[in-house]
């Protein structure tokens, strides 16, 4: 929490929770490990029953949050109420079911965004996969994938990125048309307007098989929408982009087609 009232917290965690109060518990757990001094956790609800999360929250008084229950509309919508209720320089959604890698995660990345304040940075994630394995994600090679119009299906997820409110704020948060990618059209316009910090540890865990996964061929049609609109690239490097996309489709489409015939065995 913040240690002086006079002054903004350095960070806003921000968790959106619906339905999901076991998830939302281990989420909030491996939050009140971390250091909280200057940092905010904002909890935006969509739940049927807001009963569980807030005895959650009761159960850890060193958390003492704003929270809010909005209809549920839609994930992104969700965290773009919890940016307006924001206030820390940075916000960082870890949404329920994520959860912080490790109990100095905080104190890592503060030391890291205070020295030169960038506009947004990101670290690595663990994910753990379908079959129960964890998977660190390799470093990003930020300038190589820029170059490529980040039109080959590396990018940051949420889970790992920091960015400043002020400049999240300023691009208008999430736009909800992207009903499964809008984190990533946030990336890319972020991407325009400055290059990231990348921070040198694991920042999160999460469990693969998000809507992203199981609607992967939605998924790339927005990832395609998405750089089509905020990159806008043209001439060579549209030609490039298409055949990014059209090359993610057709490896998609077949591990989908052998993963689901090993599964029906």
């Amino acid at each position: 929490m913040p240690s002086n009232d006079a002054q903004p917290p350095w960070l806003t965690i921000v968790t959106v929770v619906k339905d999901a109060p076991d998830d939302f518990a281990r989420t909030v757990e491996s939050v009140v490990v971390q250091d909280l001094e200057g940092v905010e956790y904002v909890v935006v609800d969509s739940s049927s029953d807001s009963s569980p999360i807030l005895a959650s929250l009761a159960r850890v008084p060193e958390i003492d949050c704003p929270y809010t229950c909005v209809e549920p509309r839609g994930i992104y919508p969700a965290m773009n109420a919890a940016l307006a209720l924001a206030s820390g320089e940075y916000v960082y959604f870890l949404n329920a079911g994520d959860l912080l890698h490790s109990s100095d995660v905080l104190r890592q990345v503060g030391m890291a965004l205070r020295p030169g304040s960038p506009t947004w940075a990101f670290g690595e994630v663990e994910i753990v996969q379908a079959n129960g394995s964890r998977l660190v994600t390799p470093r990003w090679e930020y300038a190589k994938e820029k170059a490529a119009h980040f039109s080959r299906g590396r990018f940051p997820p949420h889970q790992g990125t920091f960015v400043r409110r002020d400049a999240l704020r300023a691009q208008g948060g999430f736009d909800p048309t992207f009903t499964i990618v809008a984190d990533y059209a946030s990336f890319l316009k972020l991407s325009t307007v400055a290059d990231p910090l990348y921070l040198e540890t694991v920042i999160a865990t999460f469990v693969e098989g998000g809507v992203s996964t199981t609607r992967w061929q939605e998924s790339l049609r927005q990832f395609h929408r998405a750089r089509r609109q905020v990159l806008r690239p043209a001439g060579l490097g549209a030609v490039r982009e298409y055949a990014e996309t059209a090359r993610q489709a057709v490896a998609m489409g077949l591990y989908r087609g052998v993963w689901s015939r090993v599964v029906q065995r």
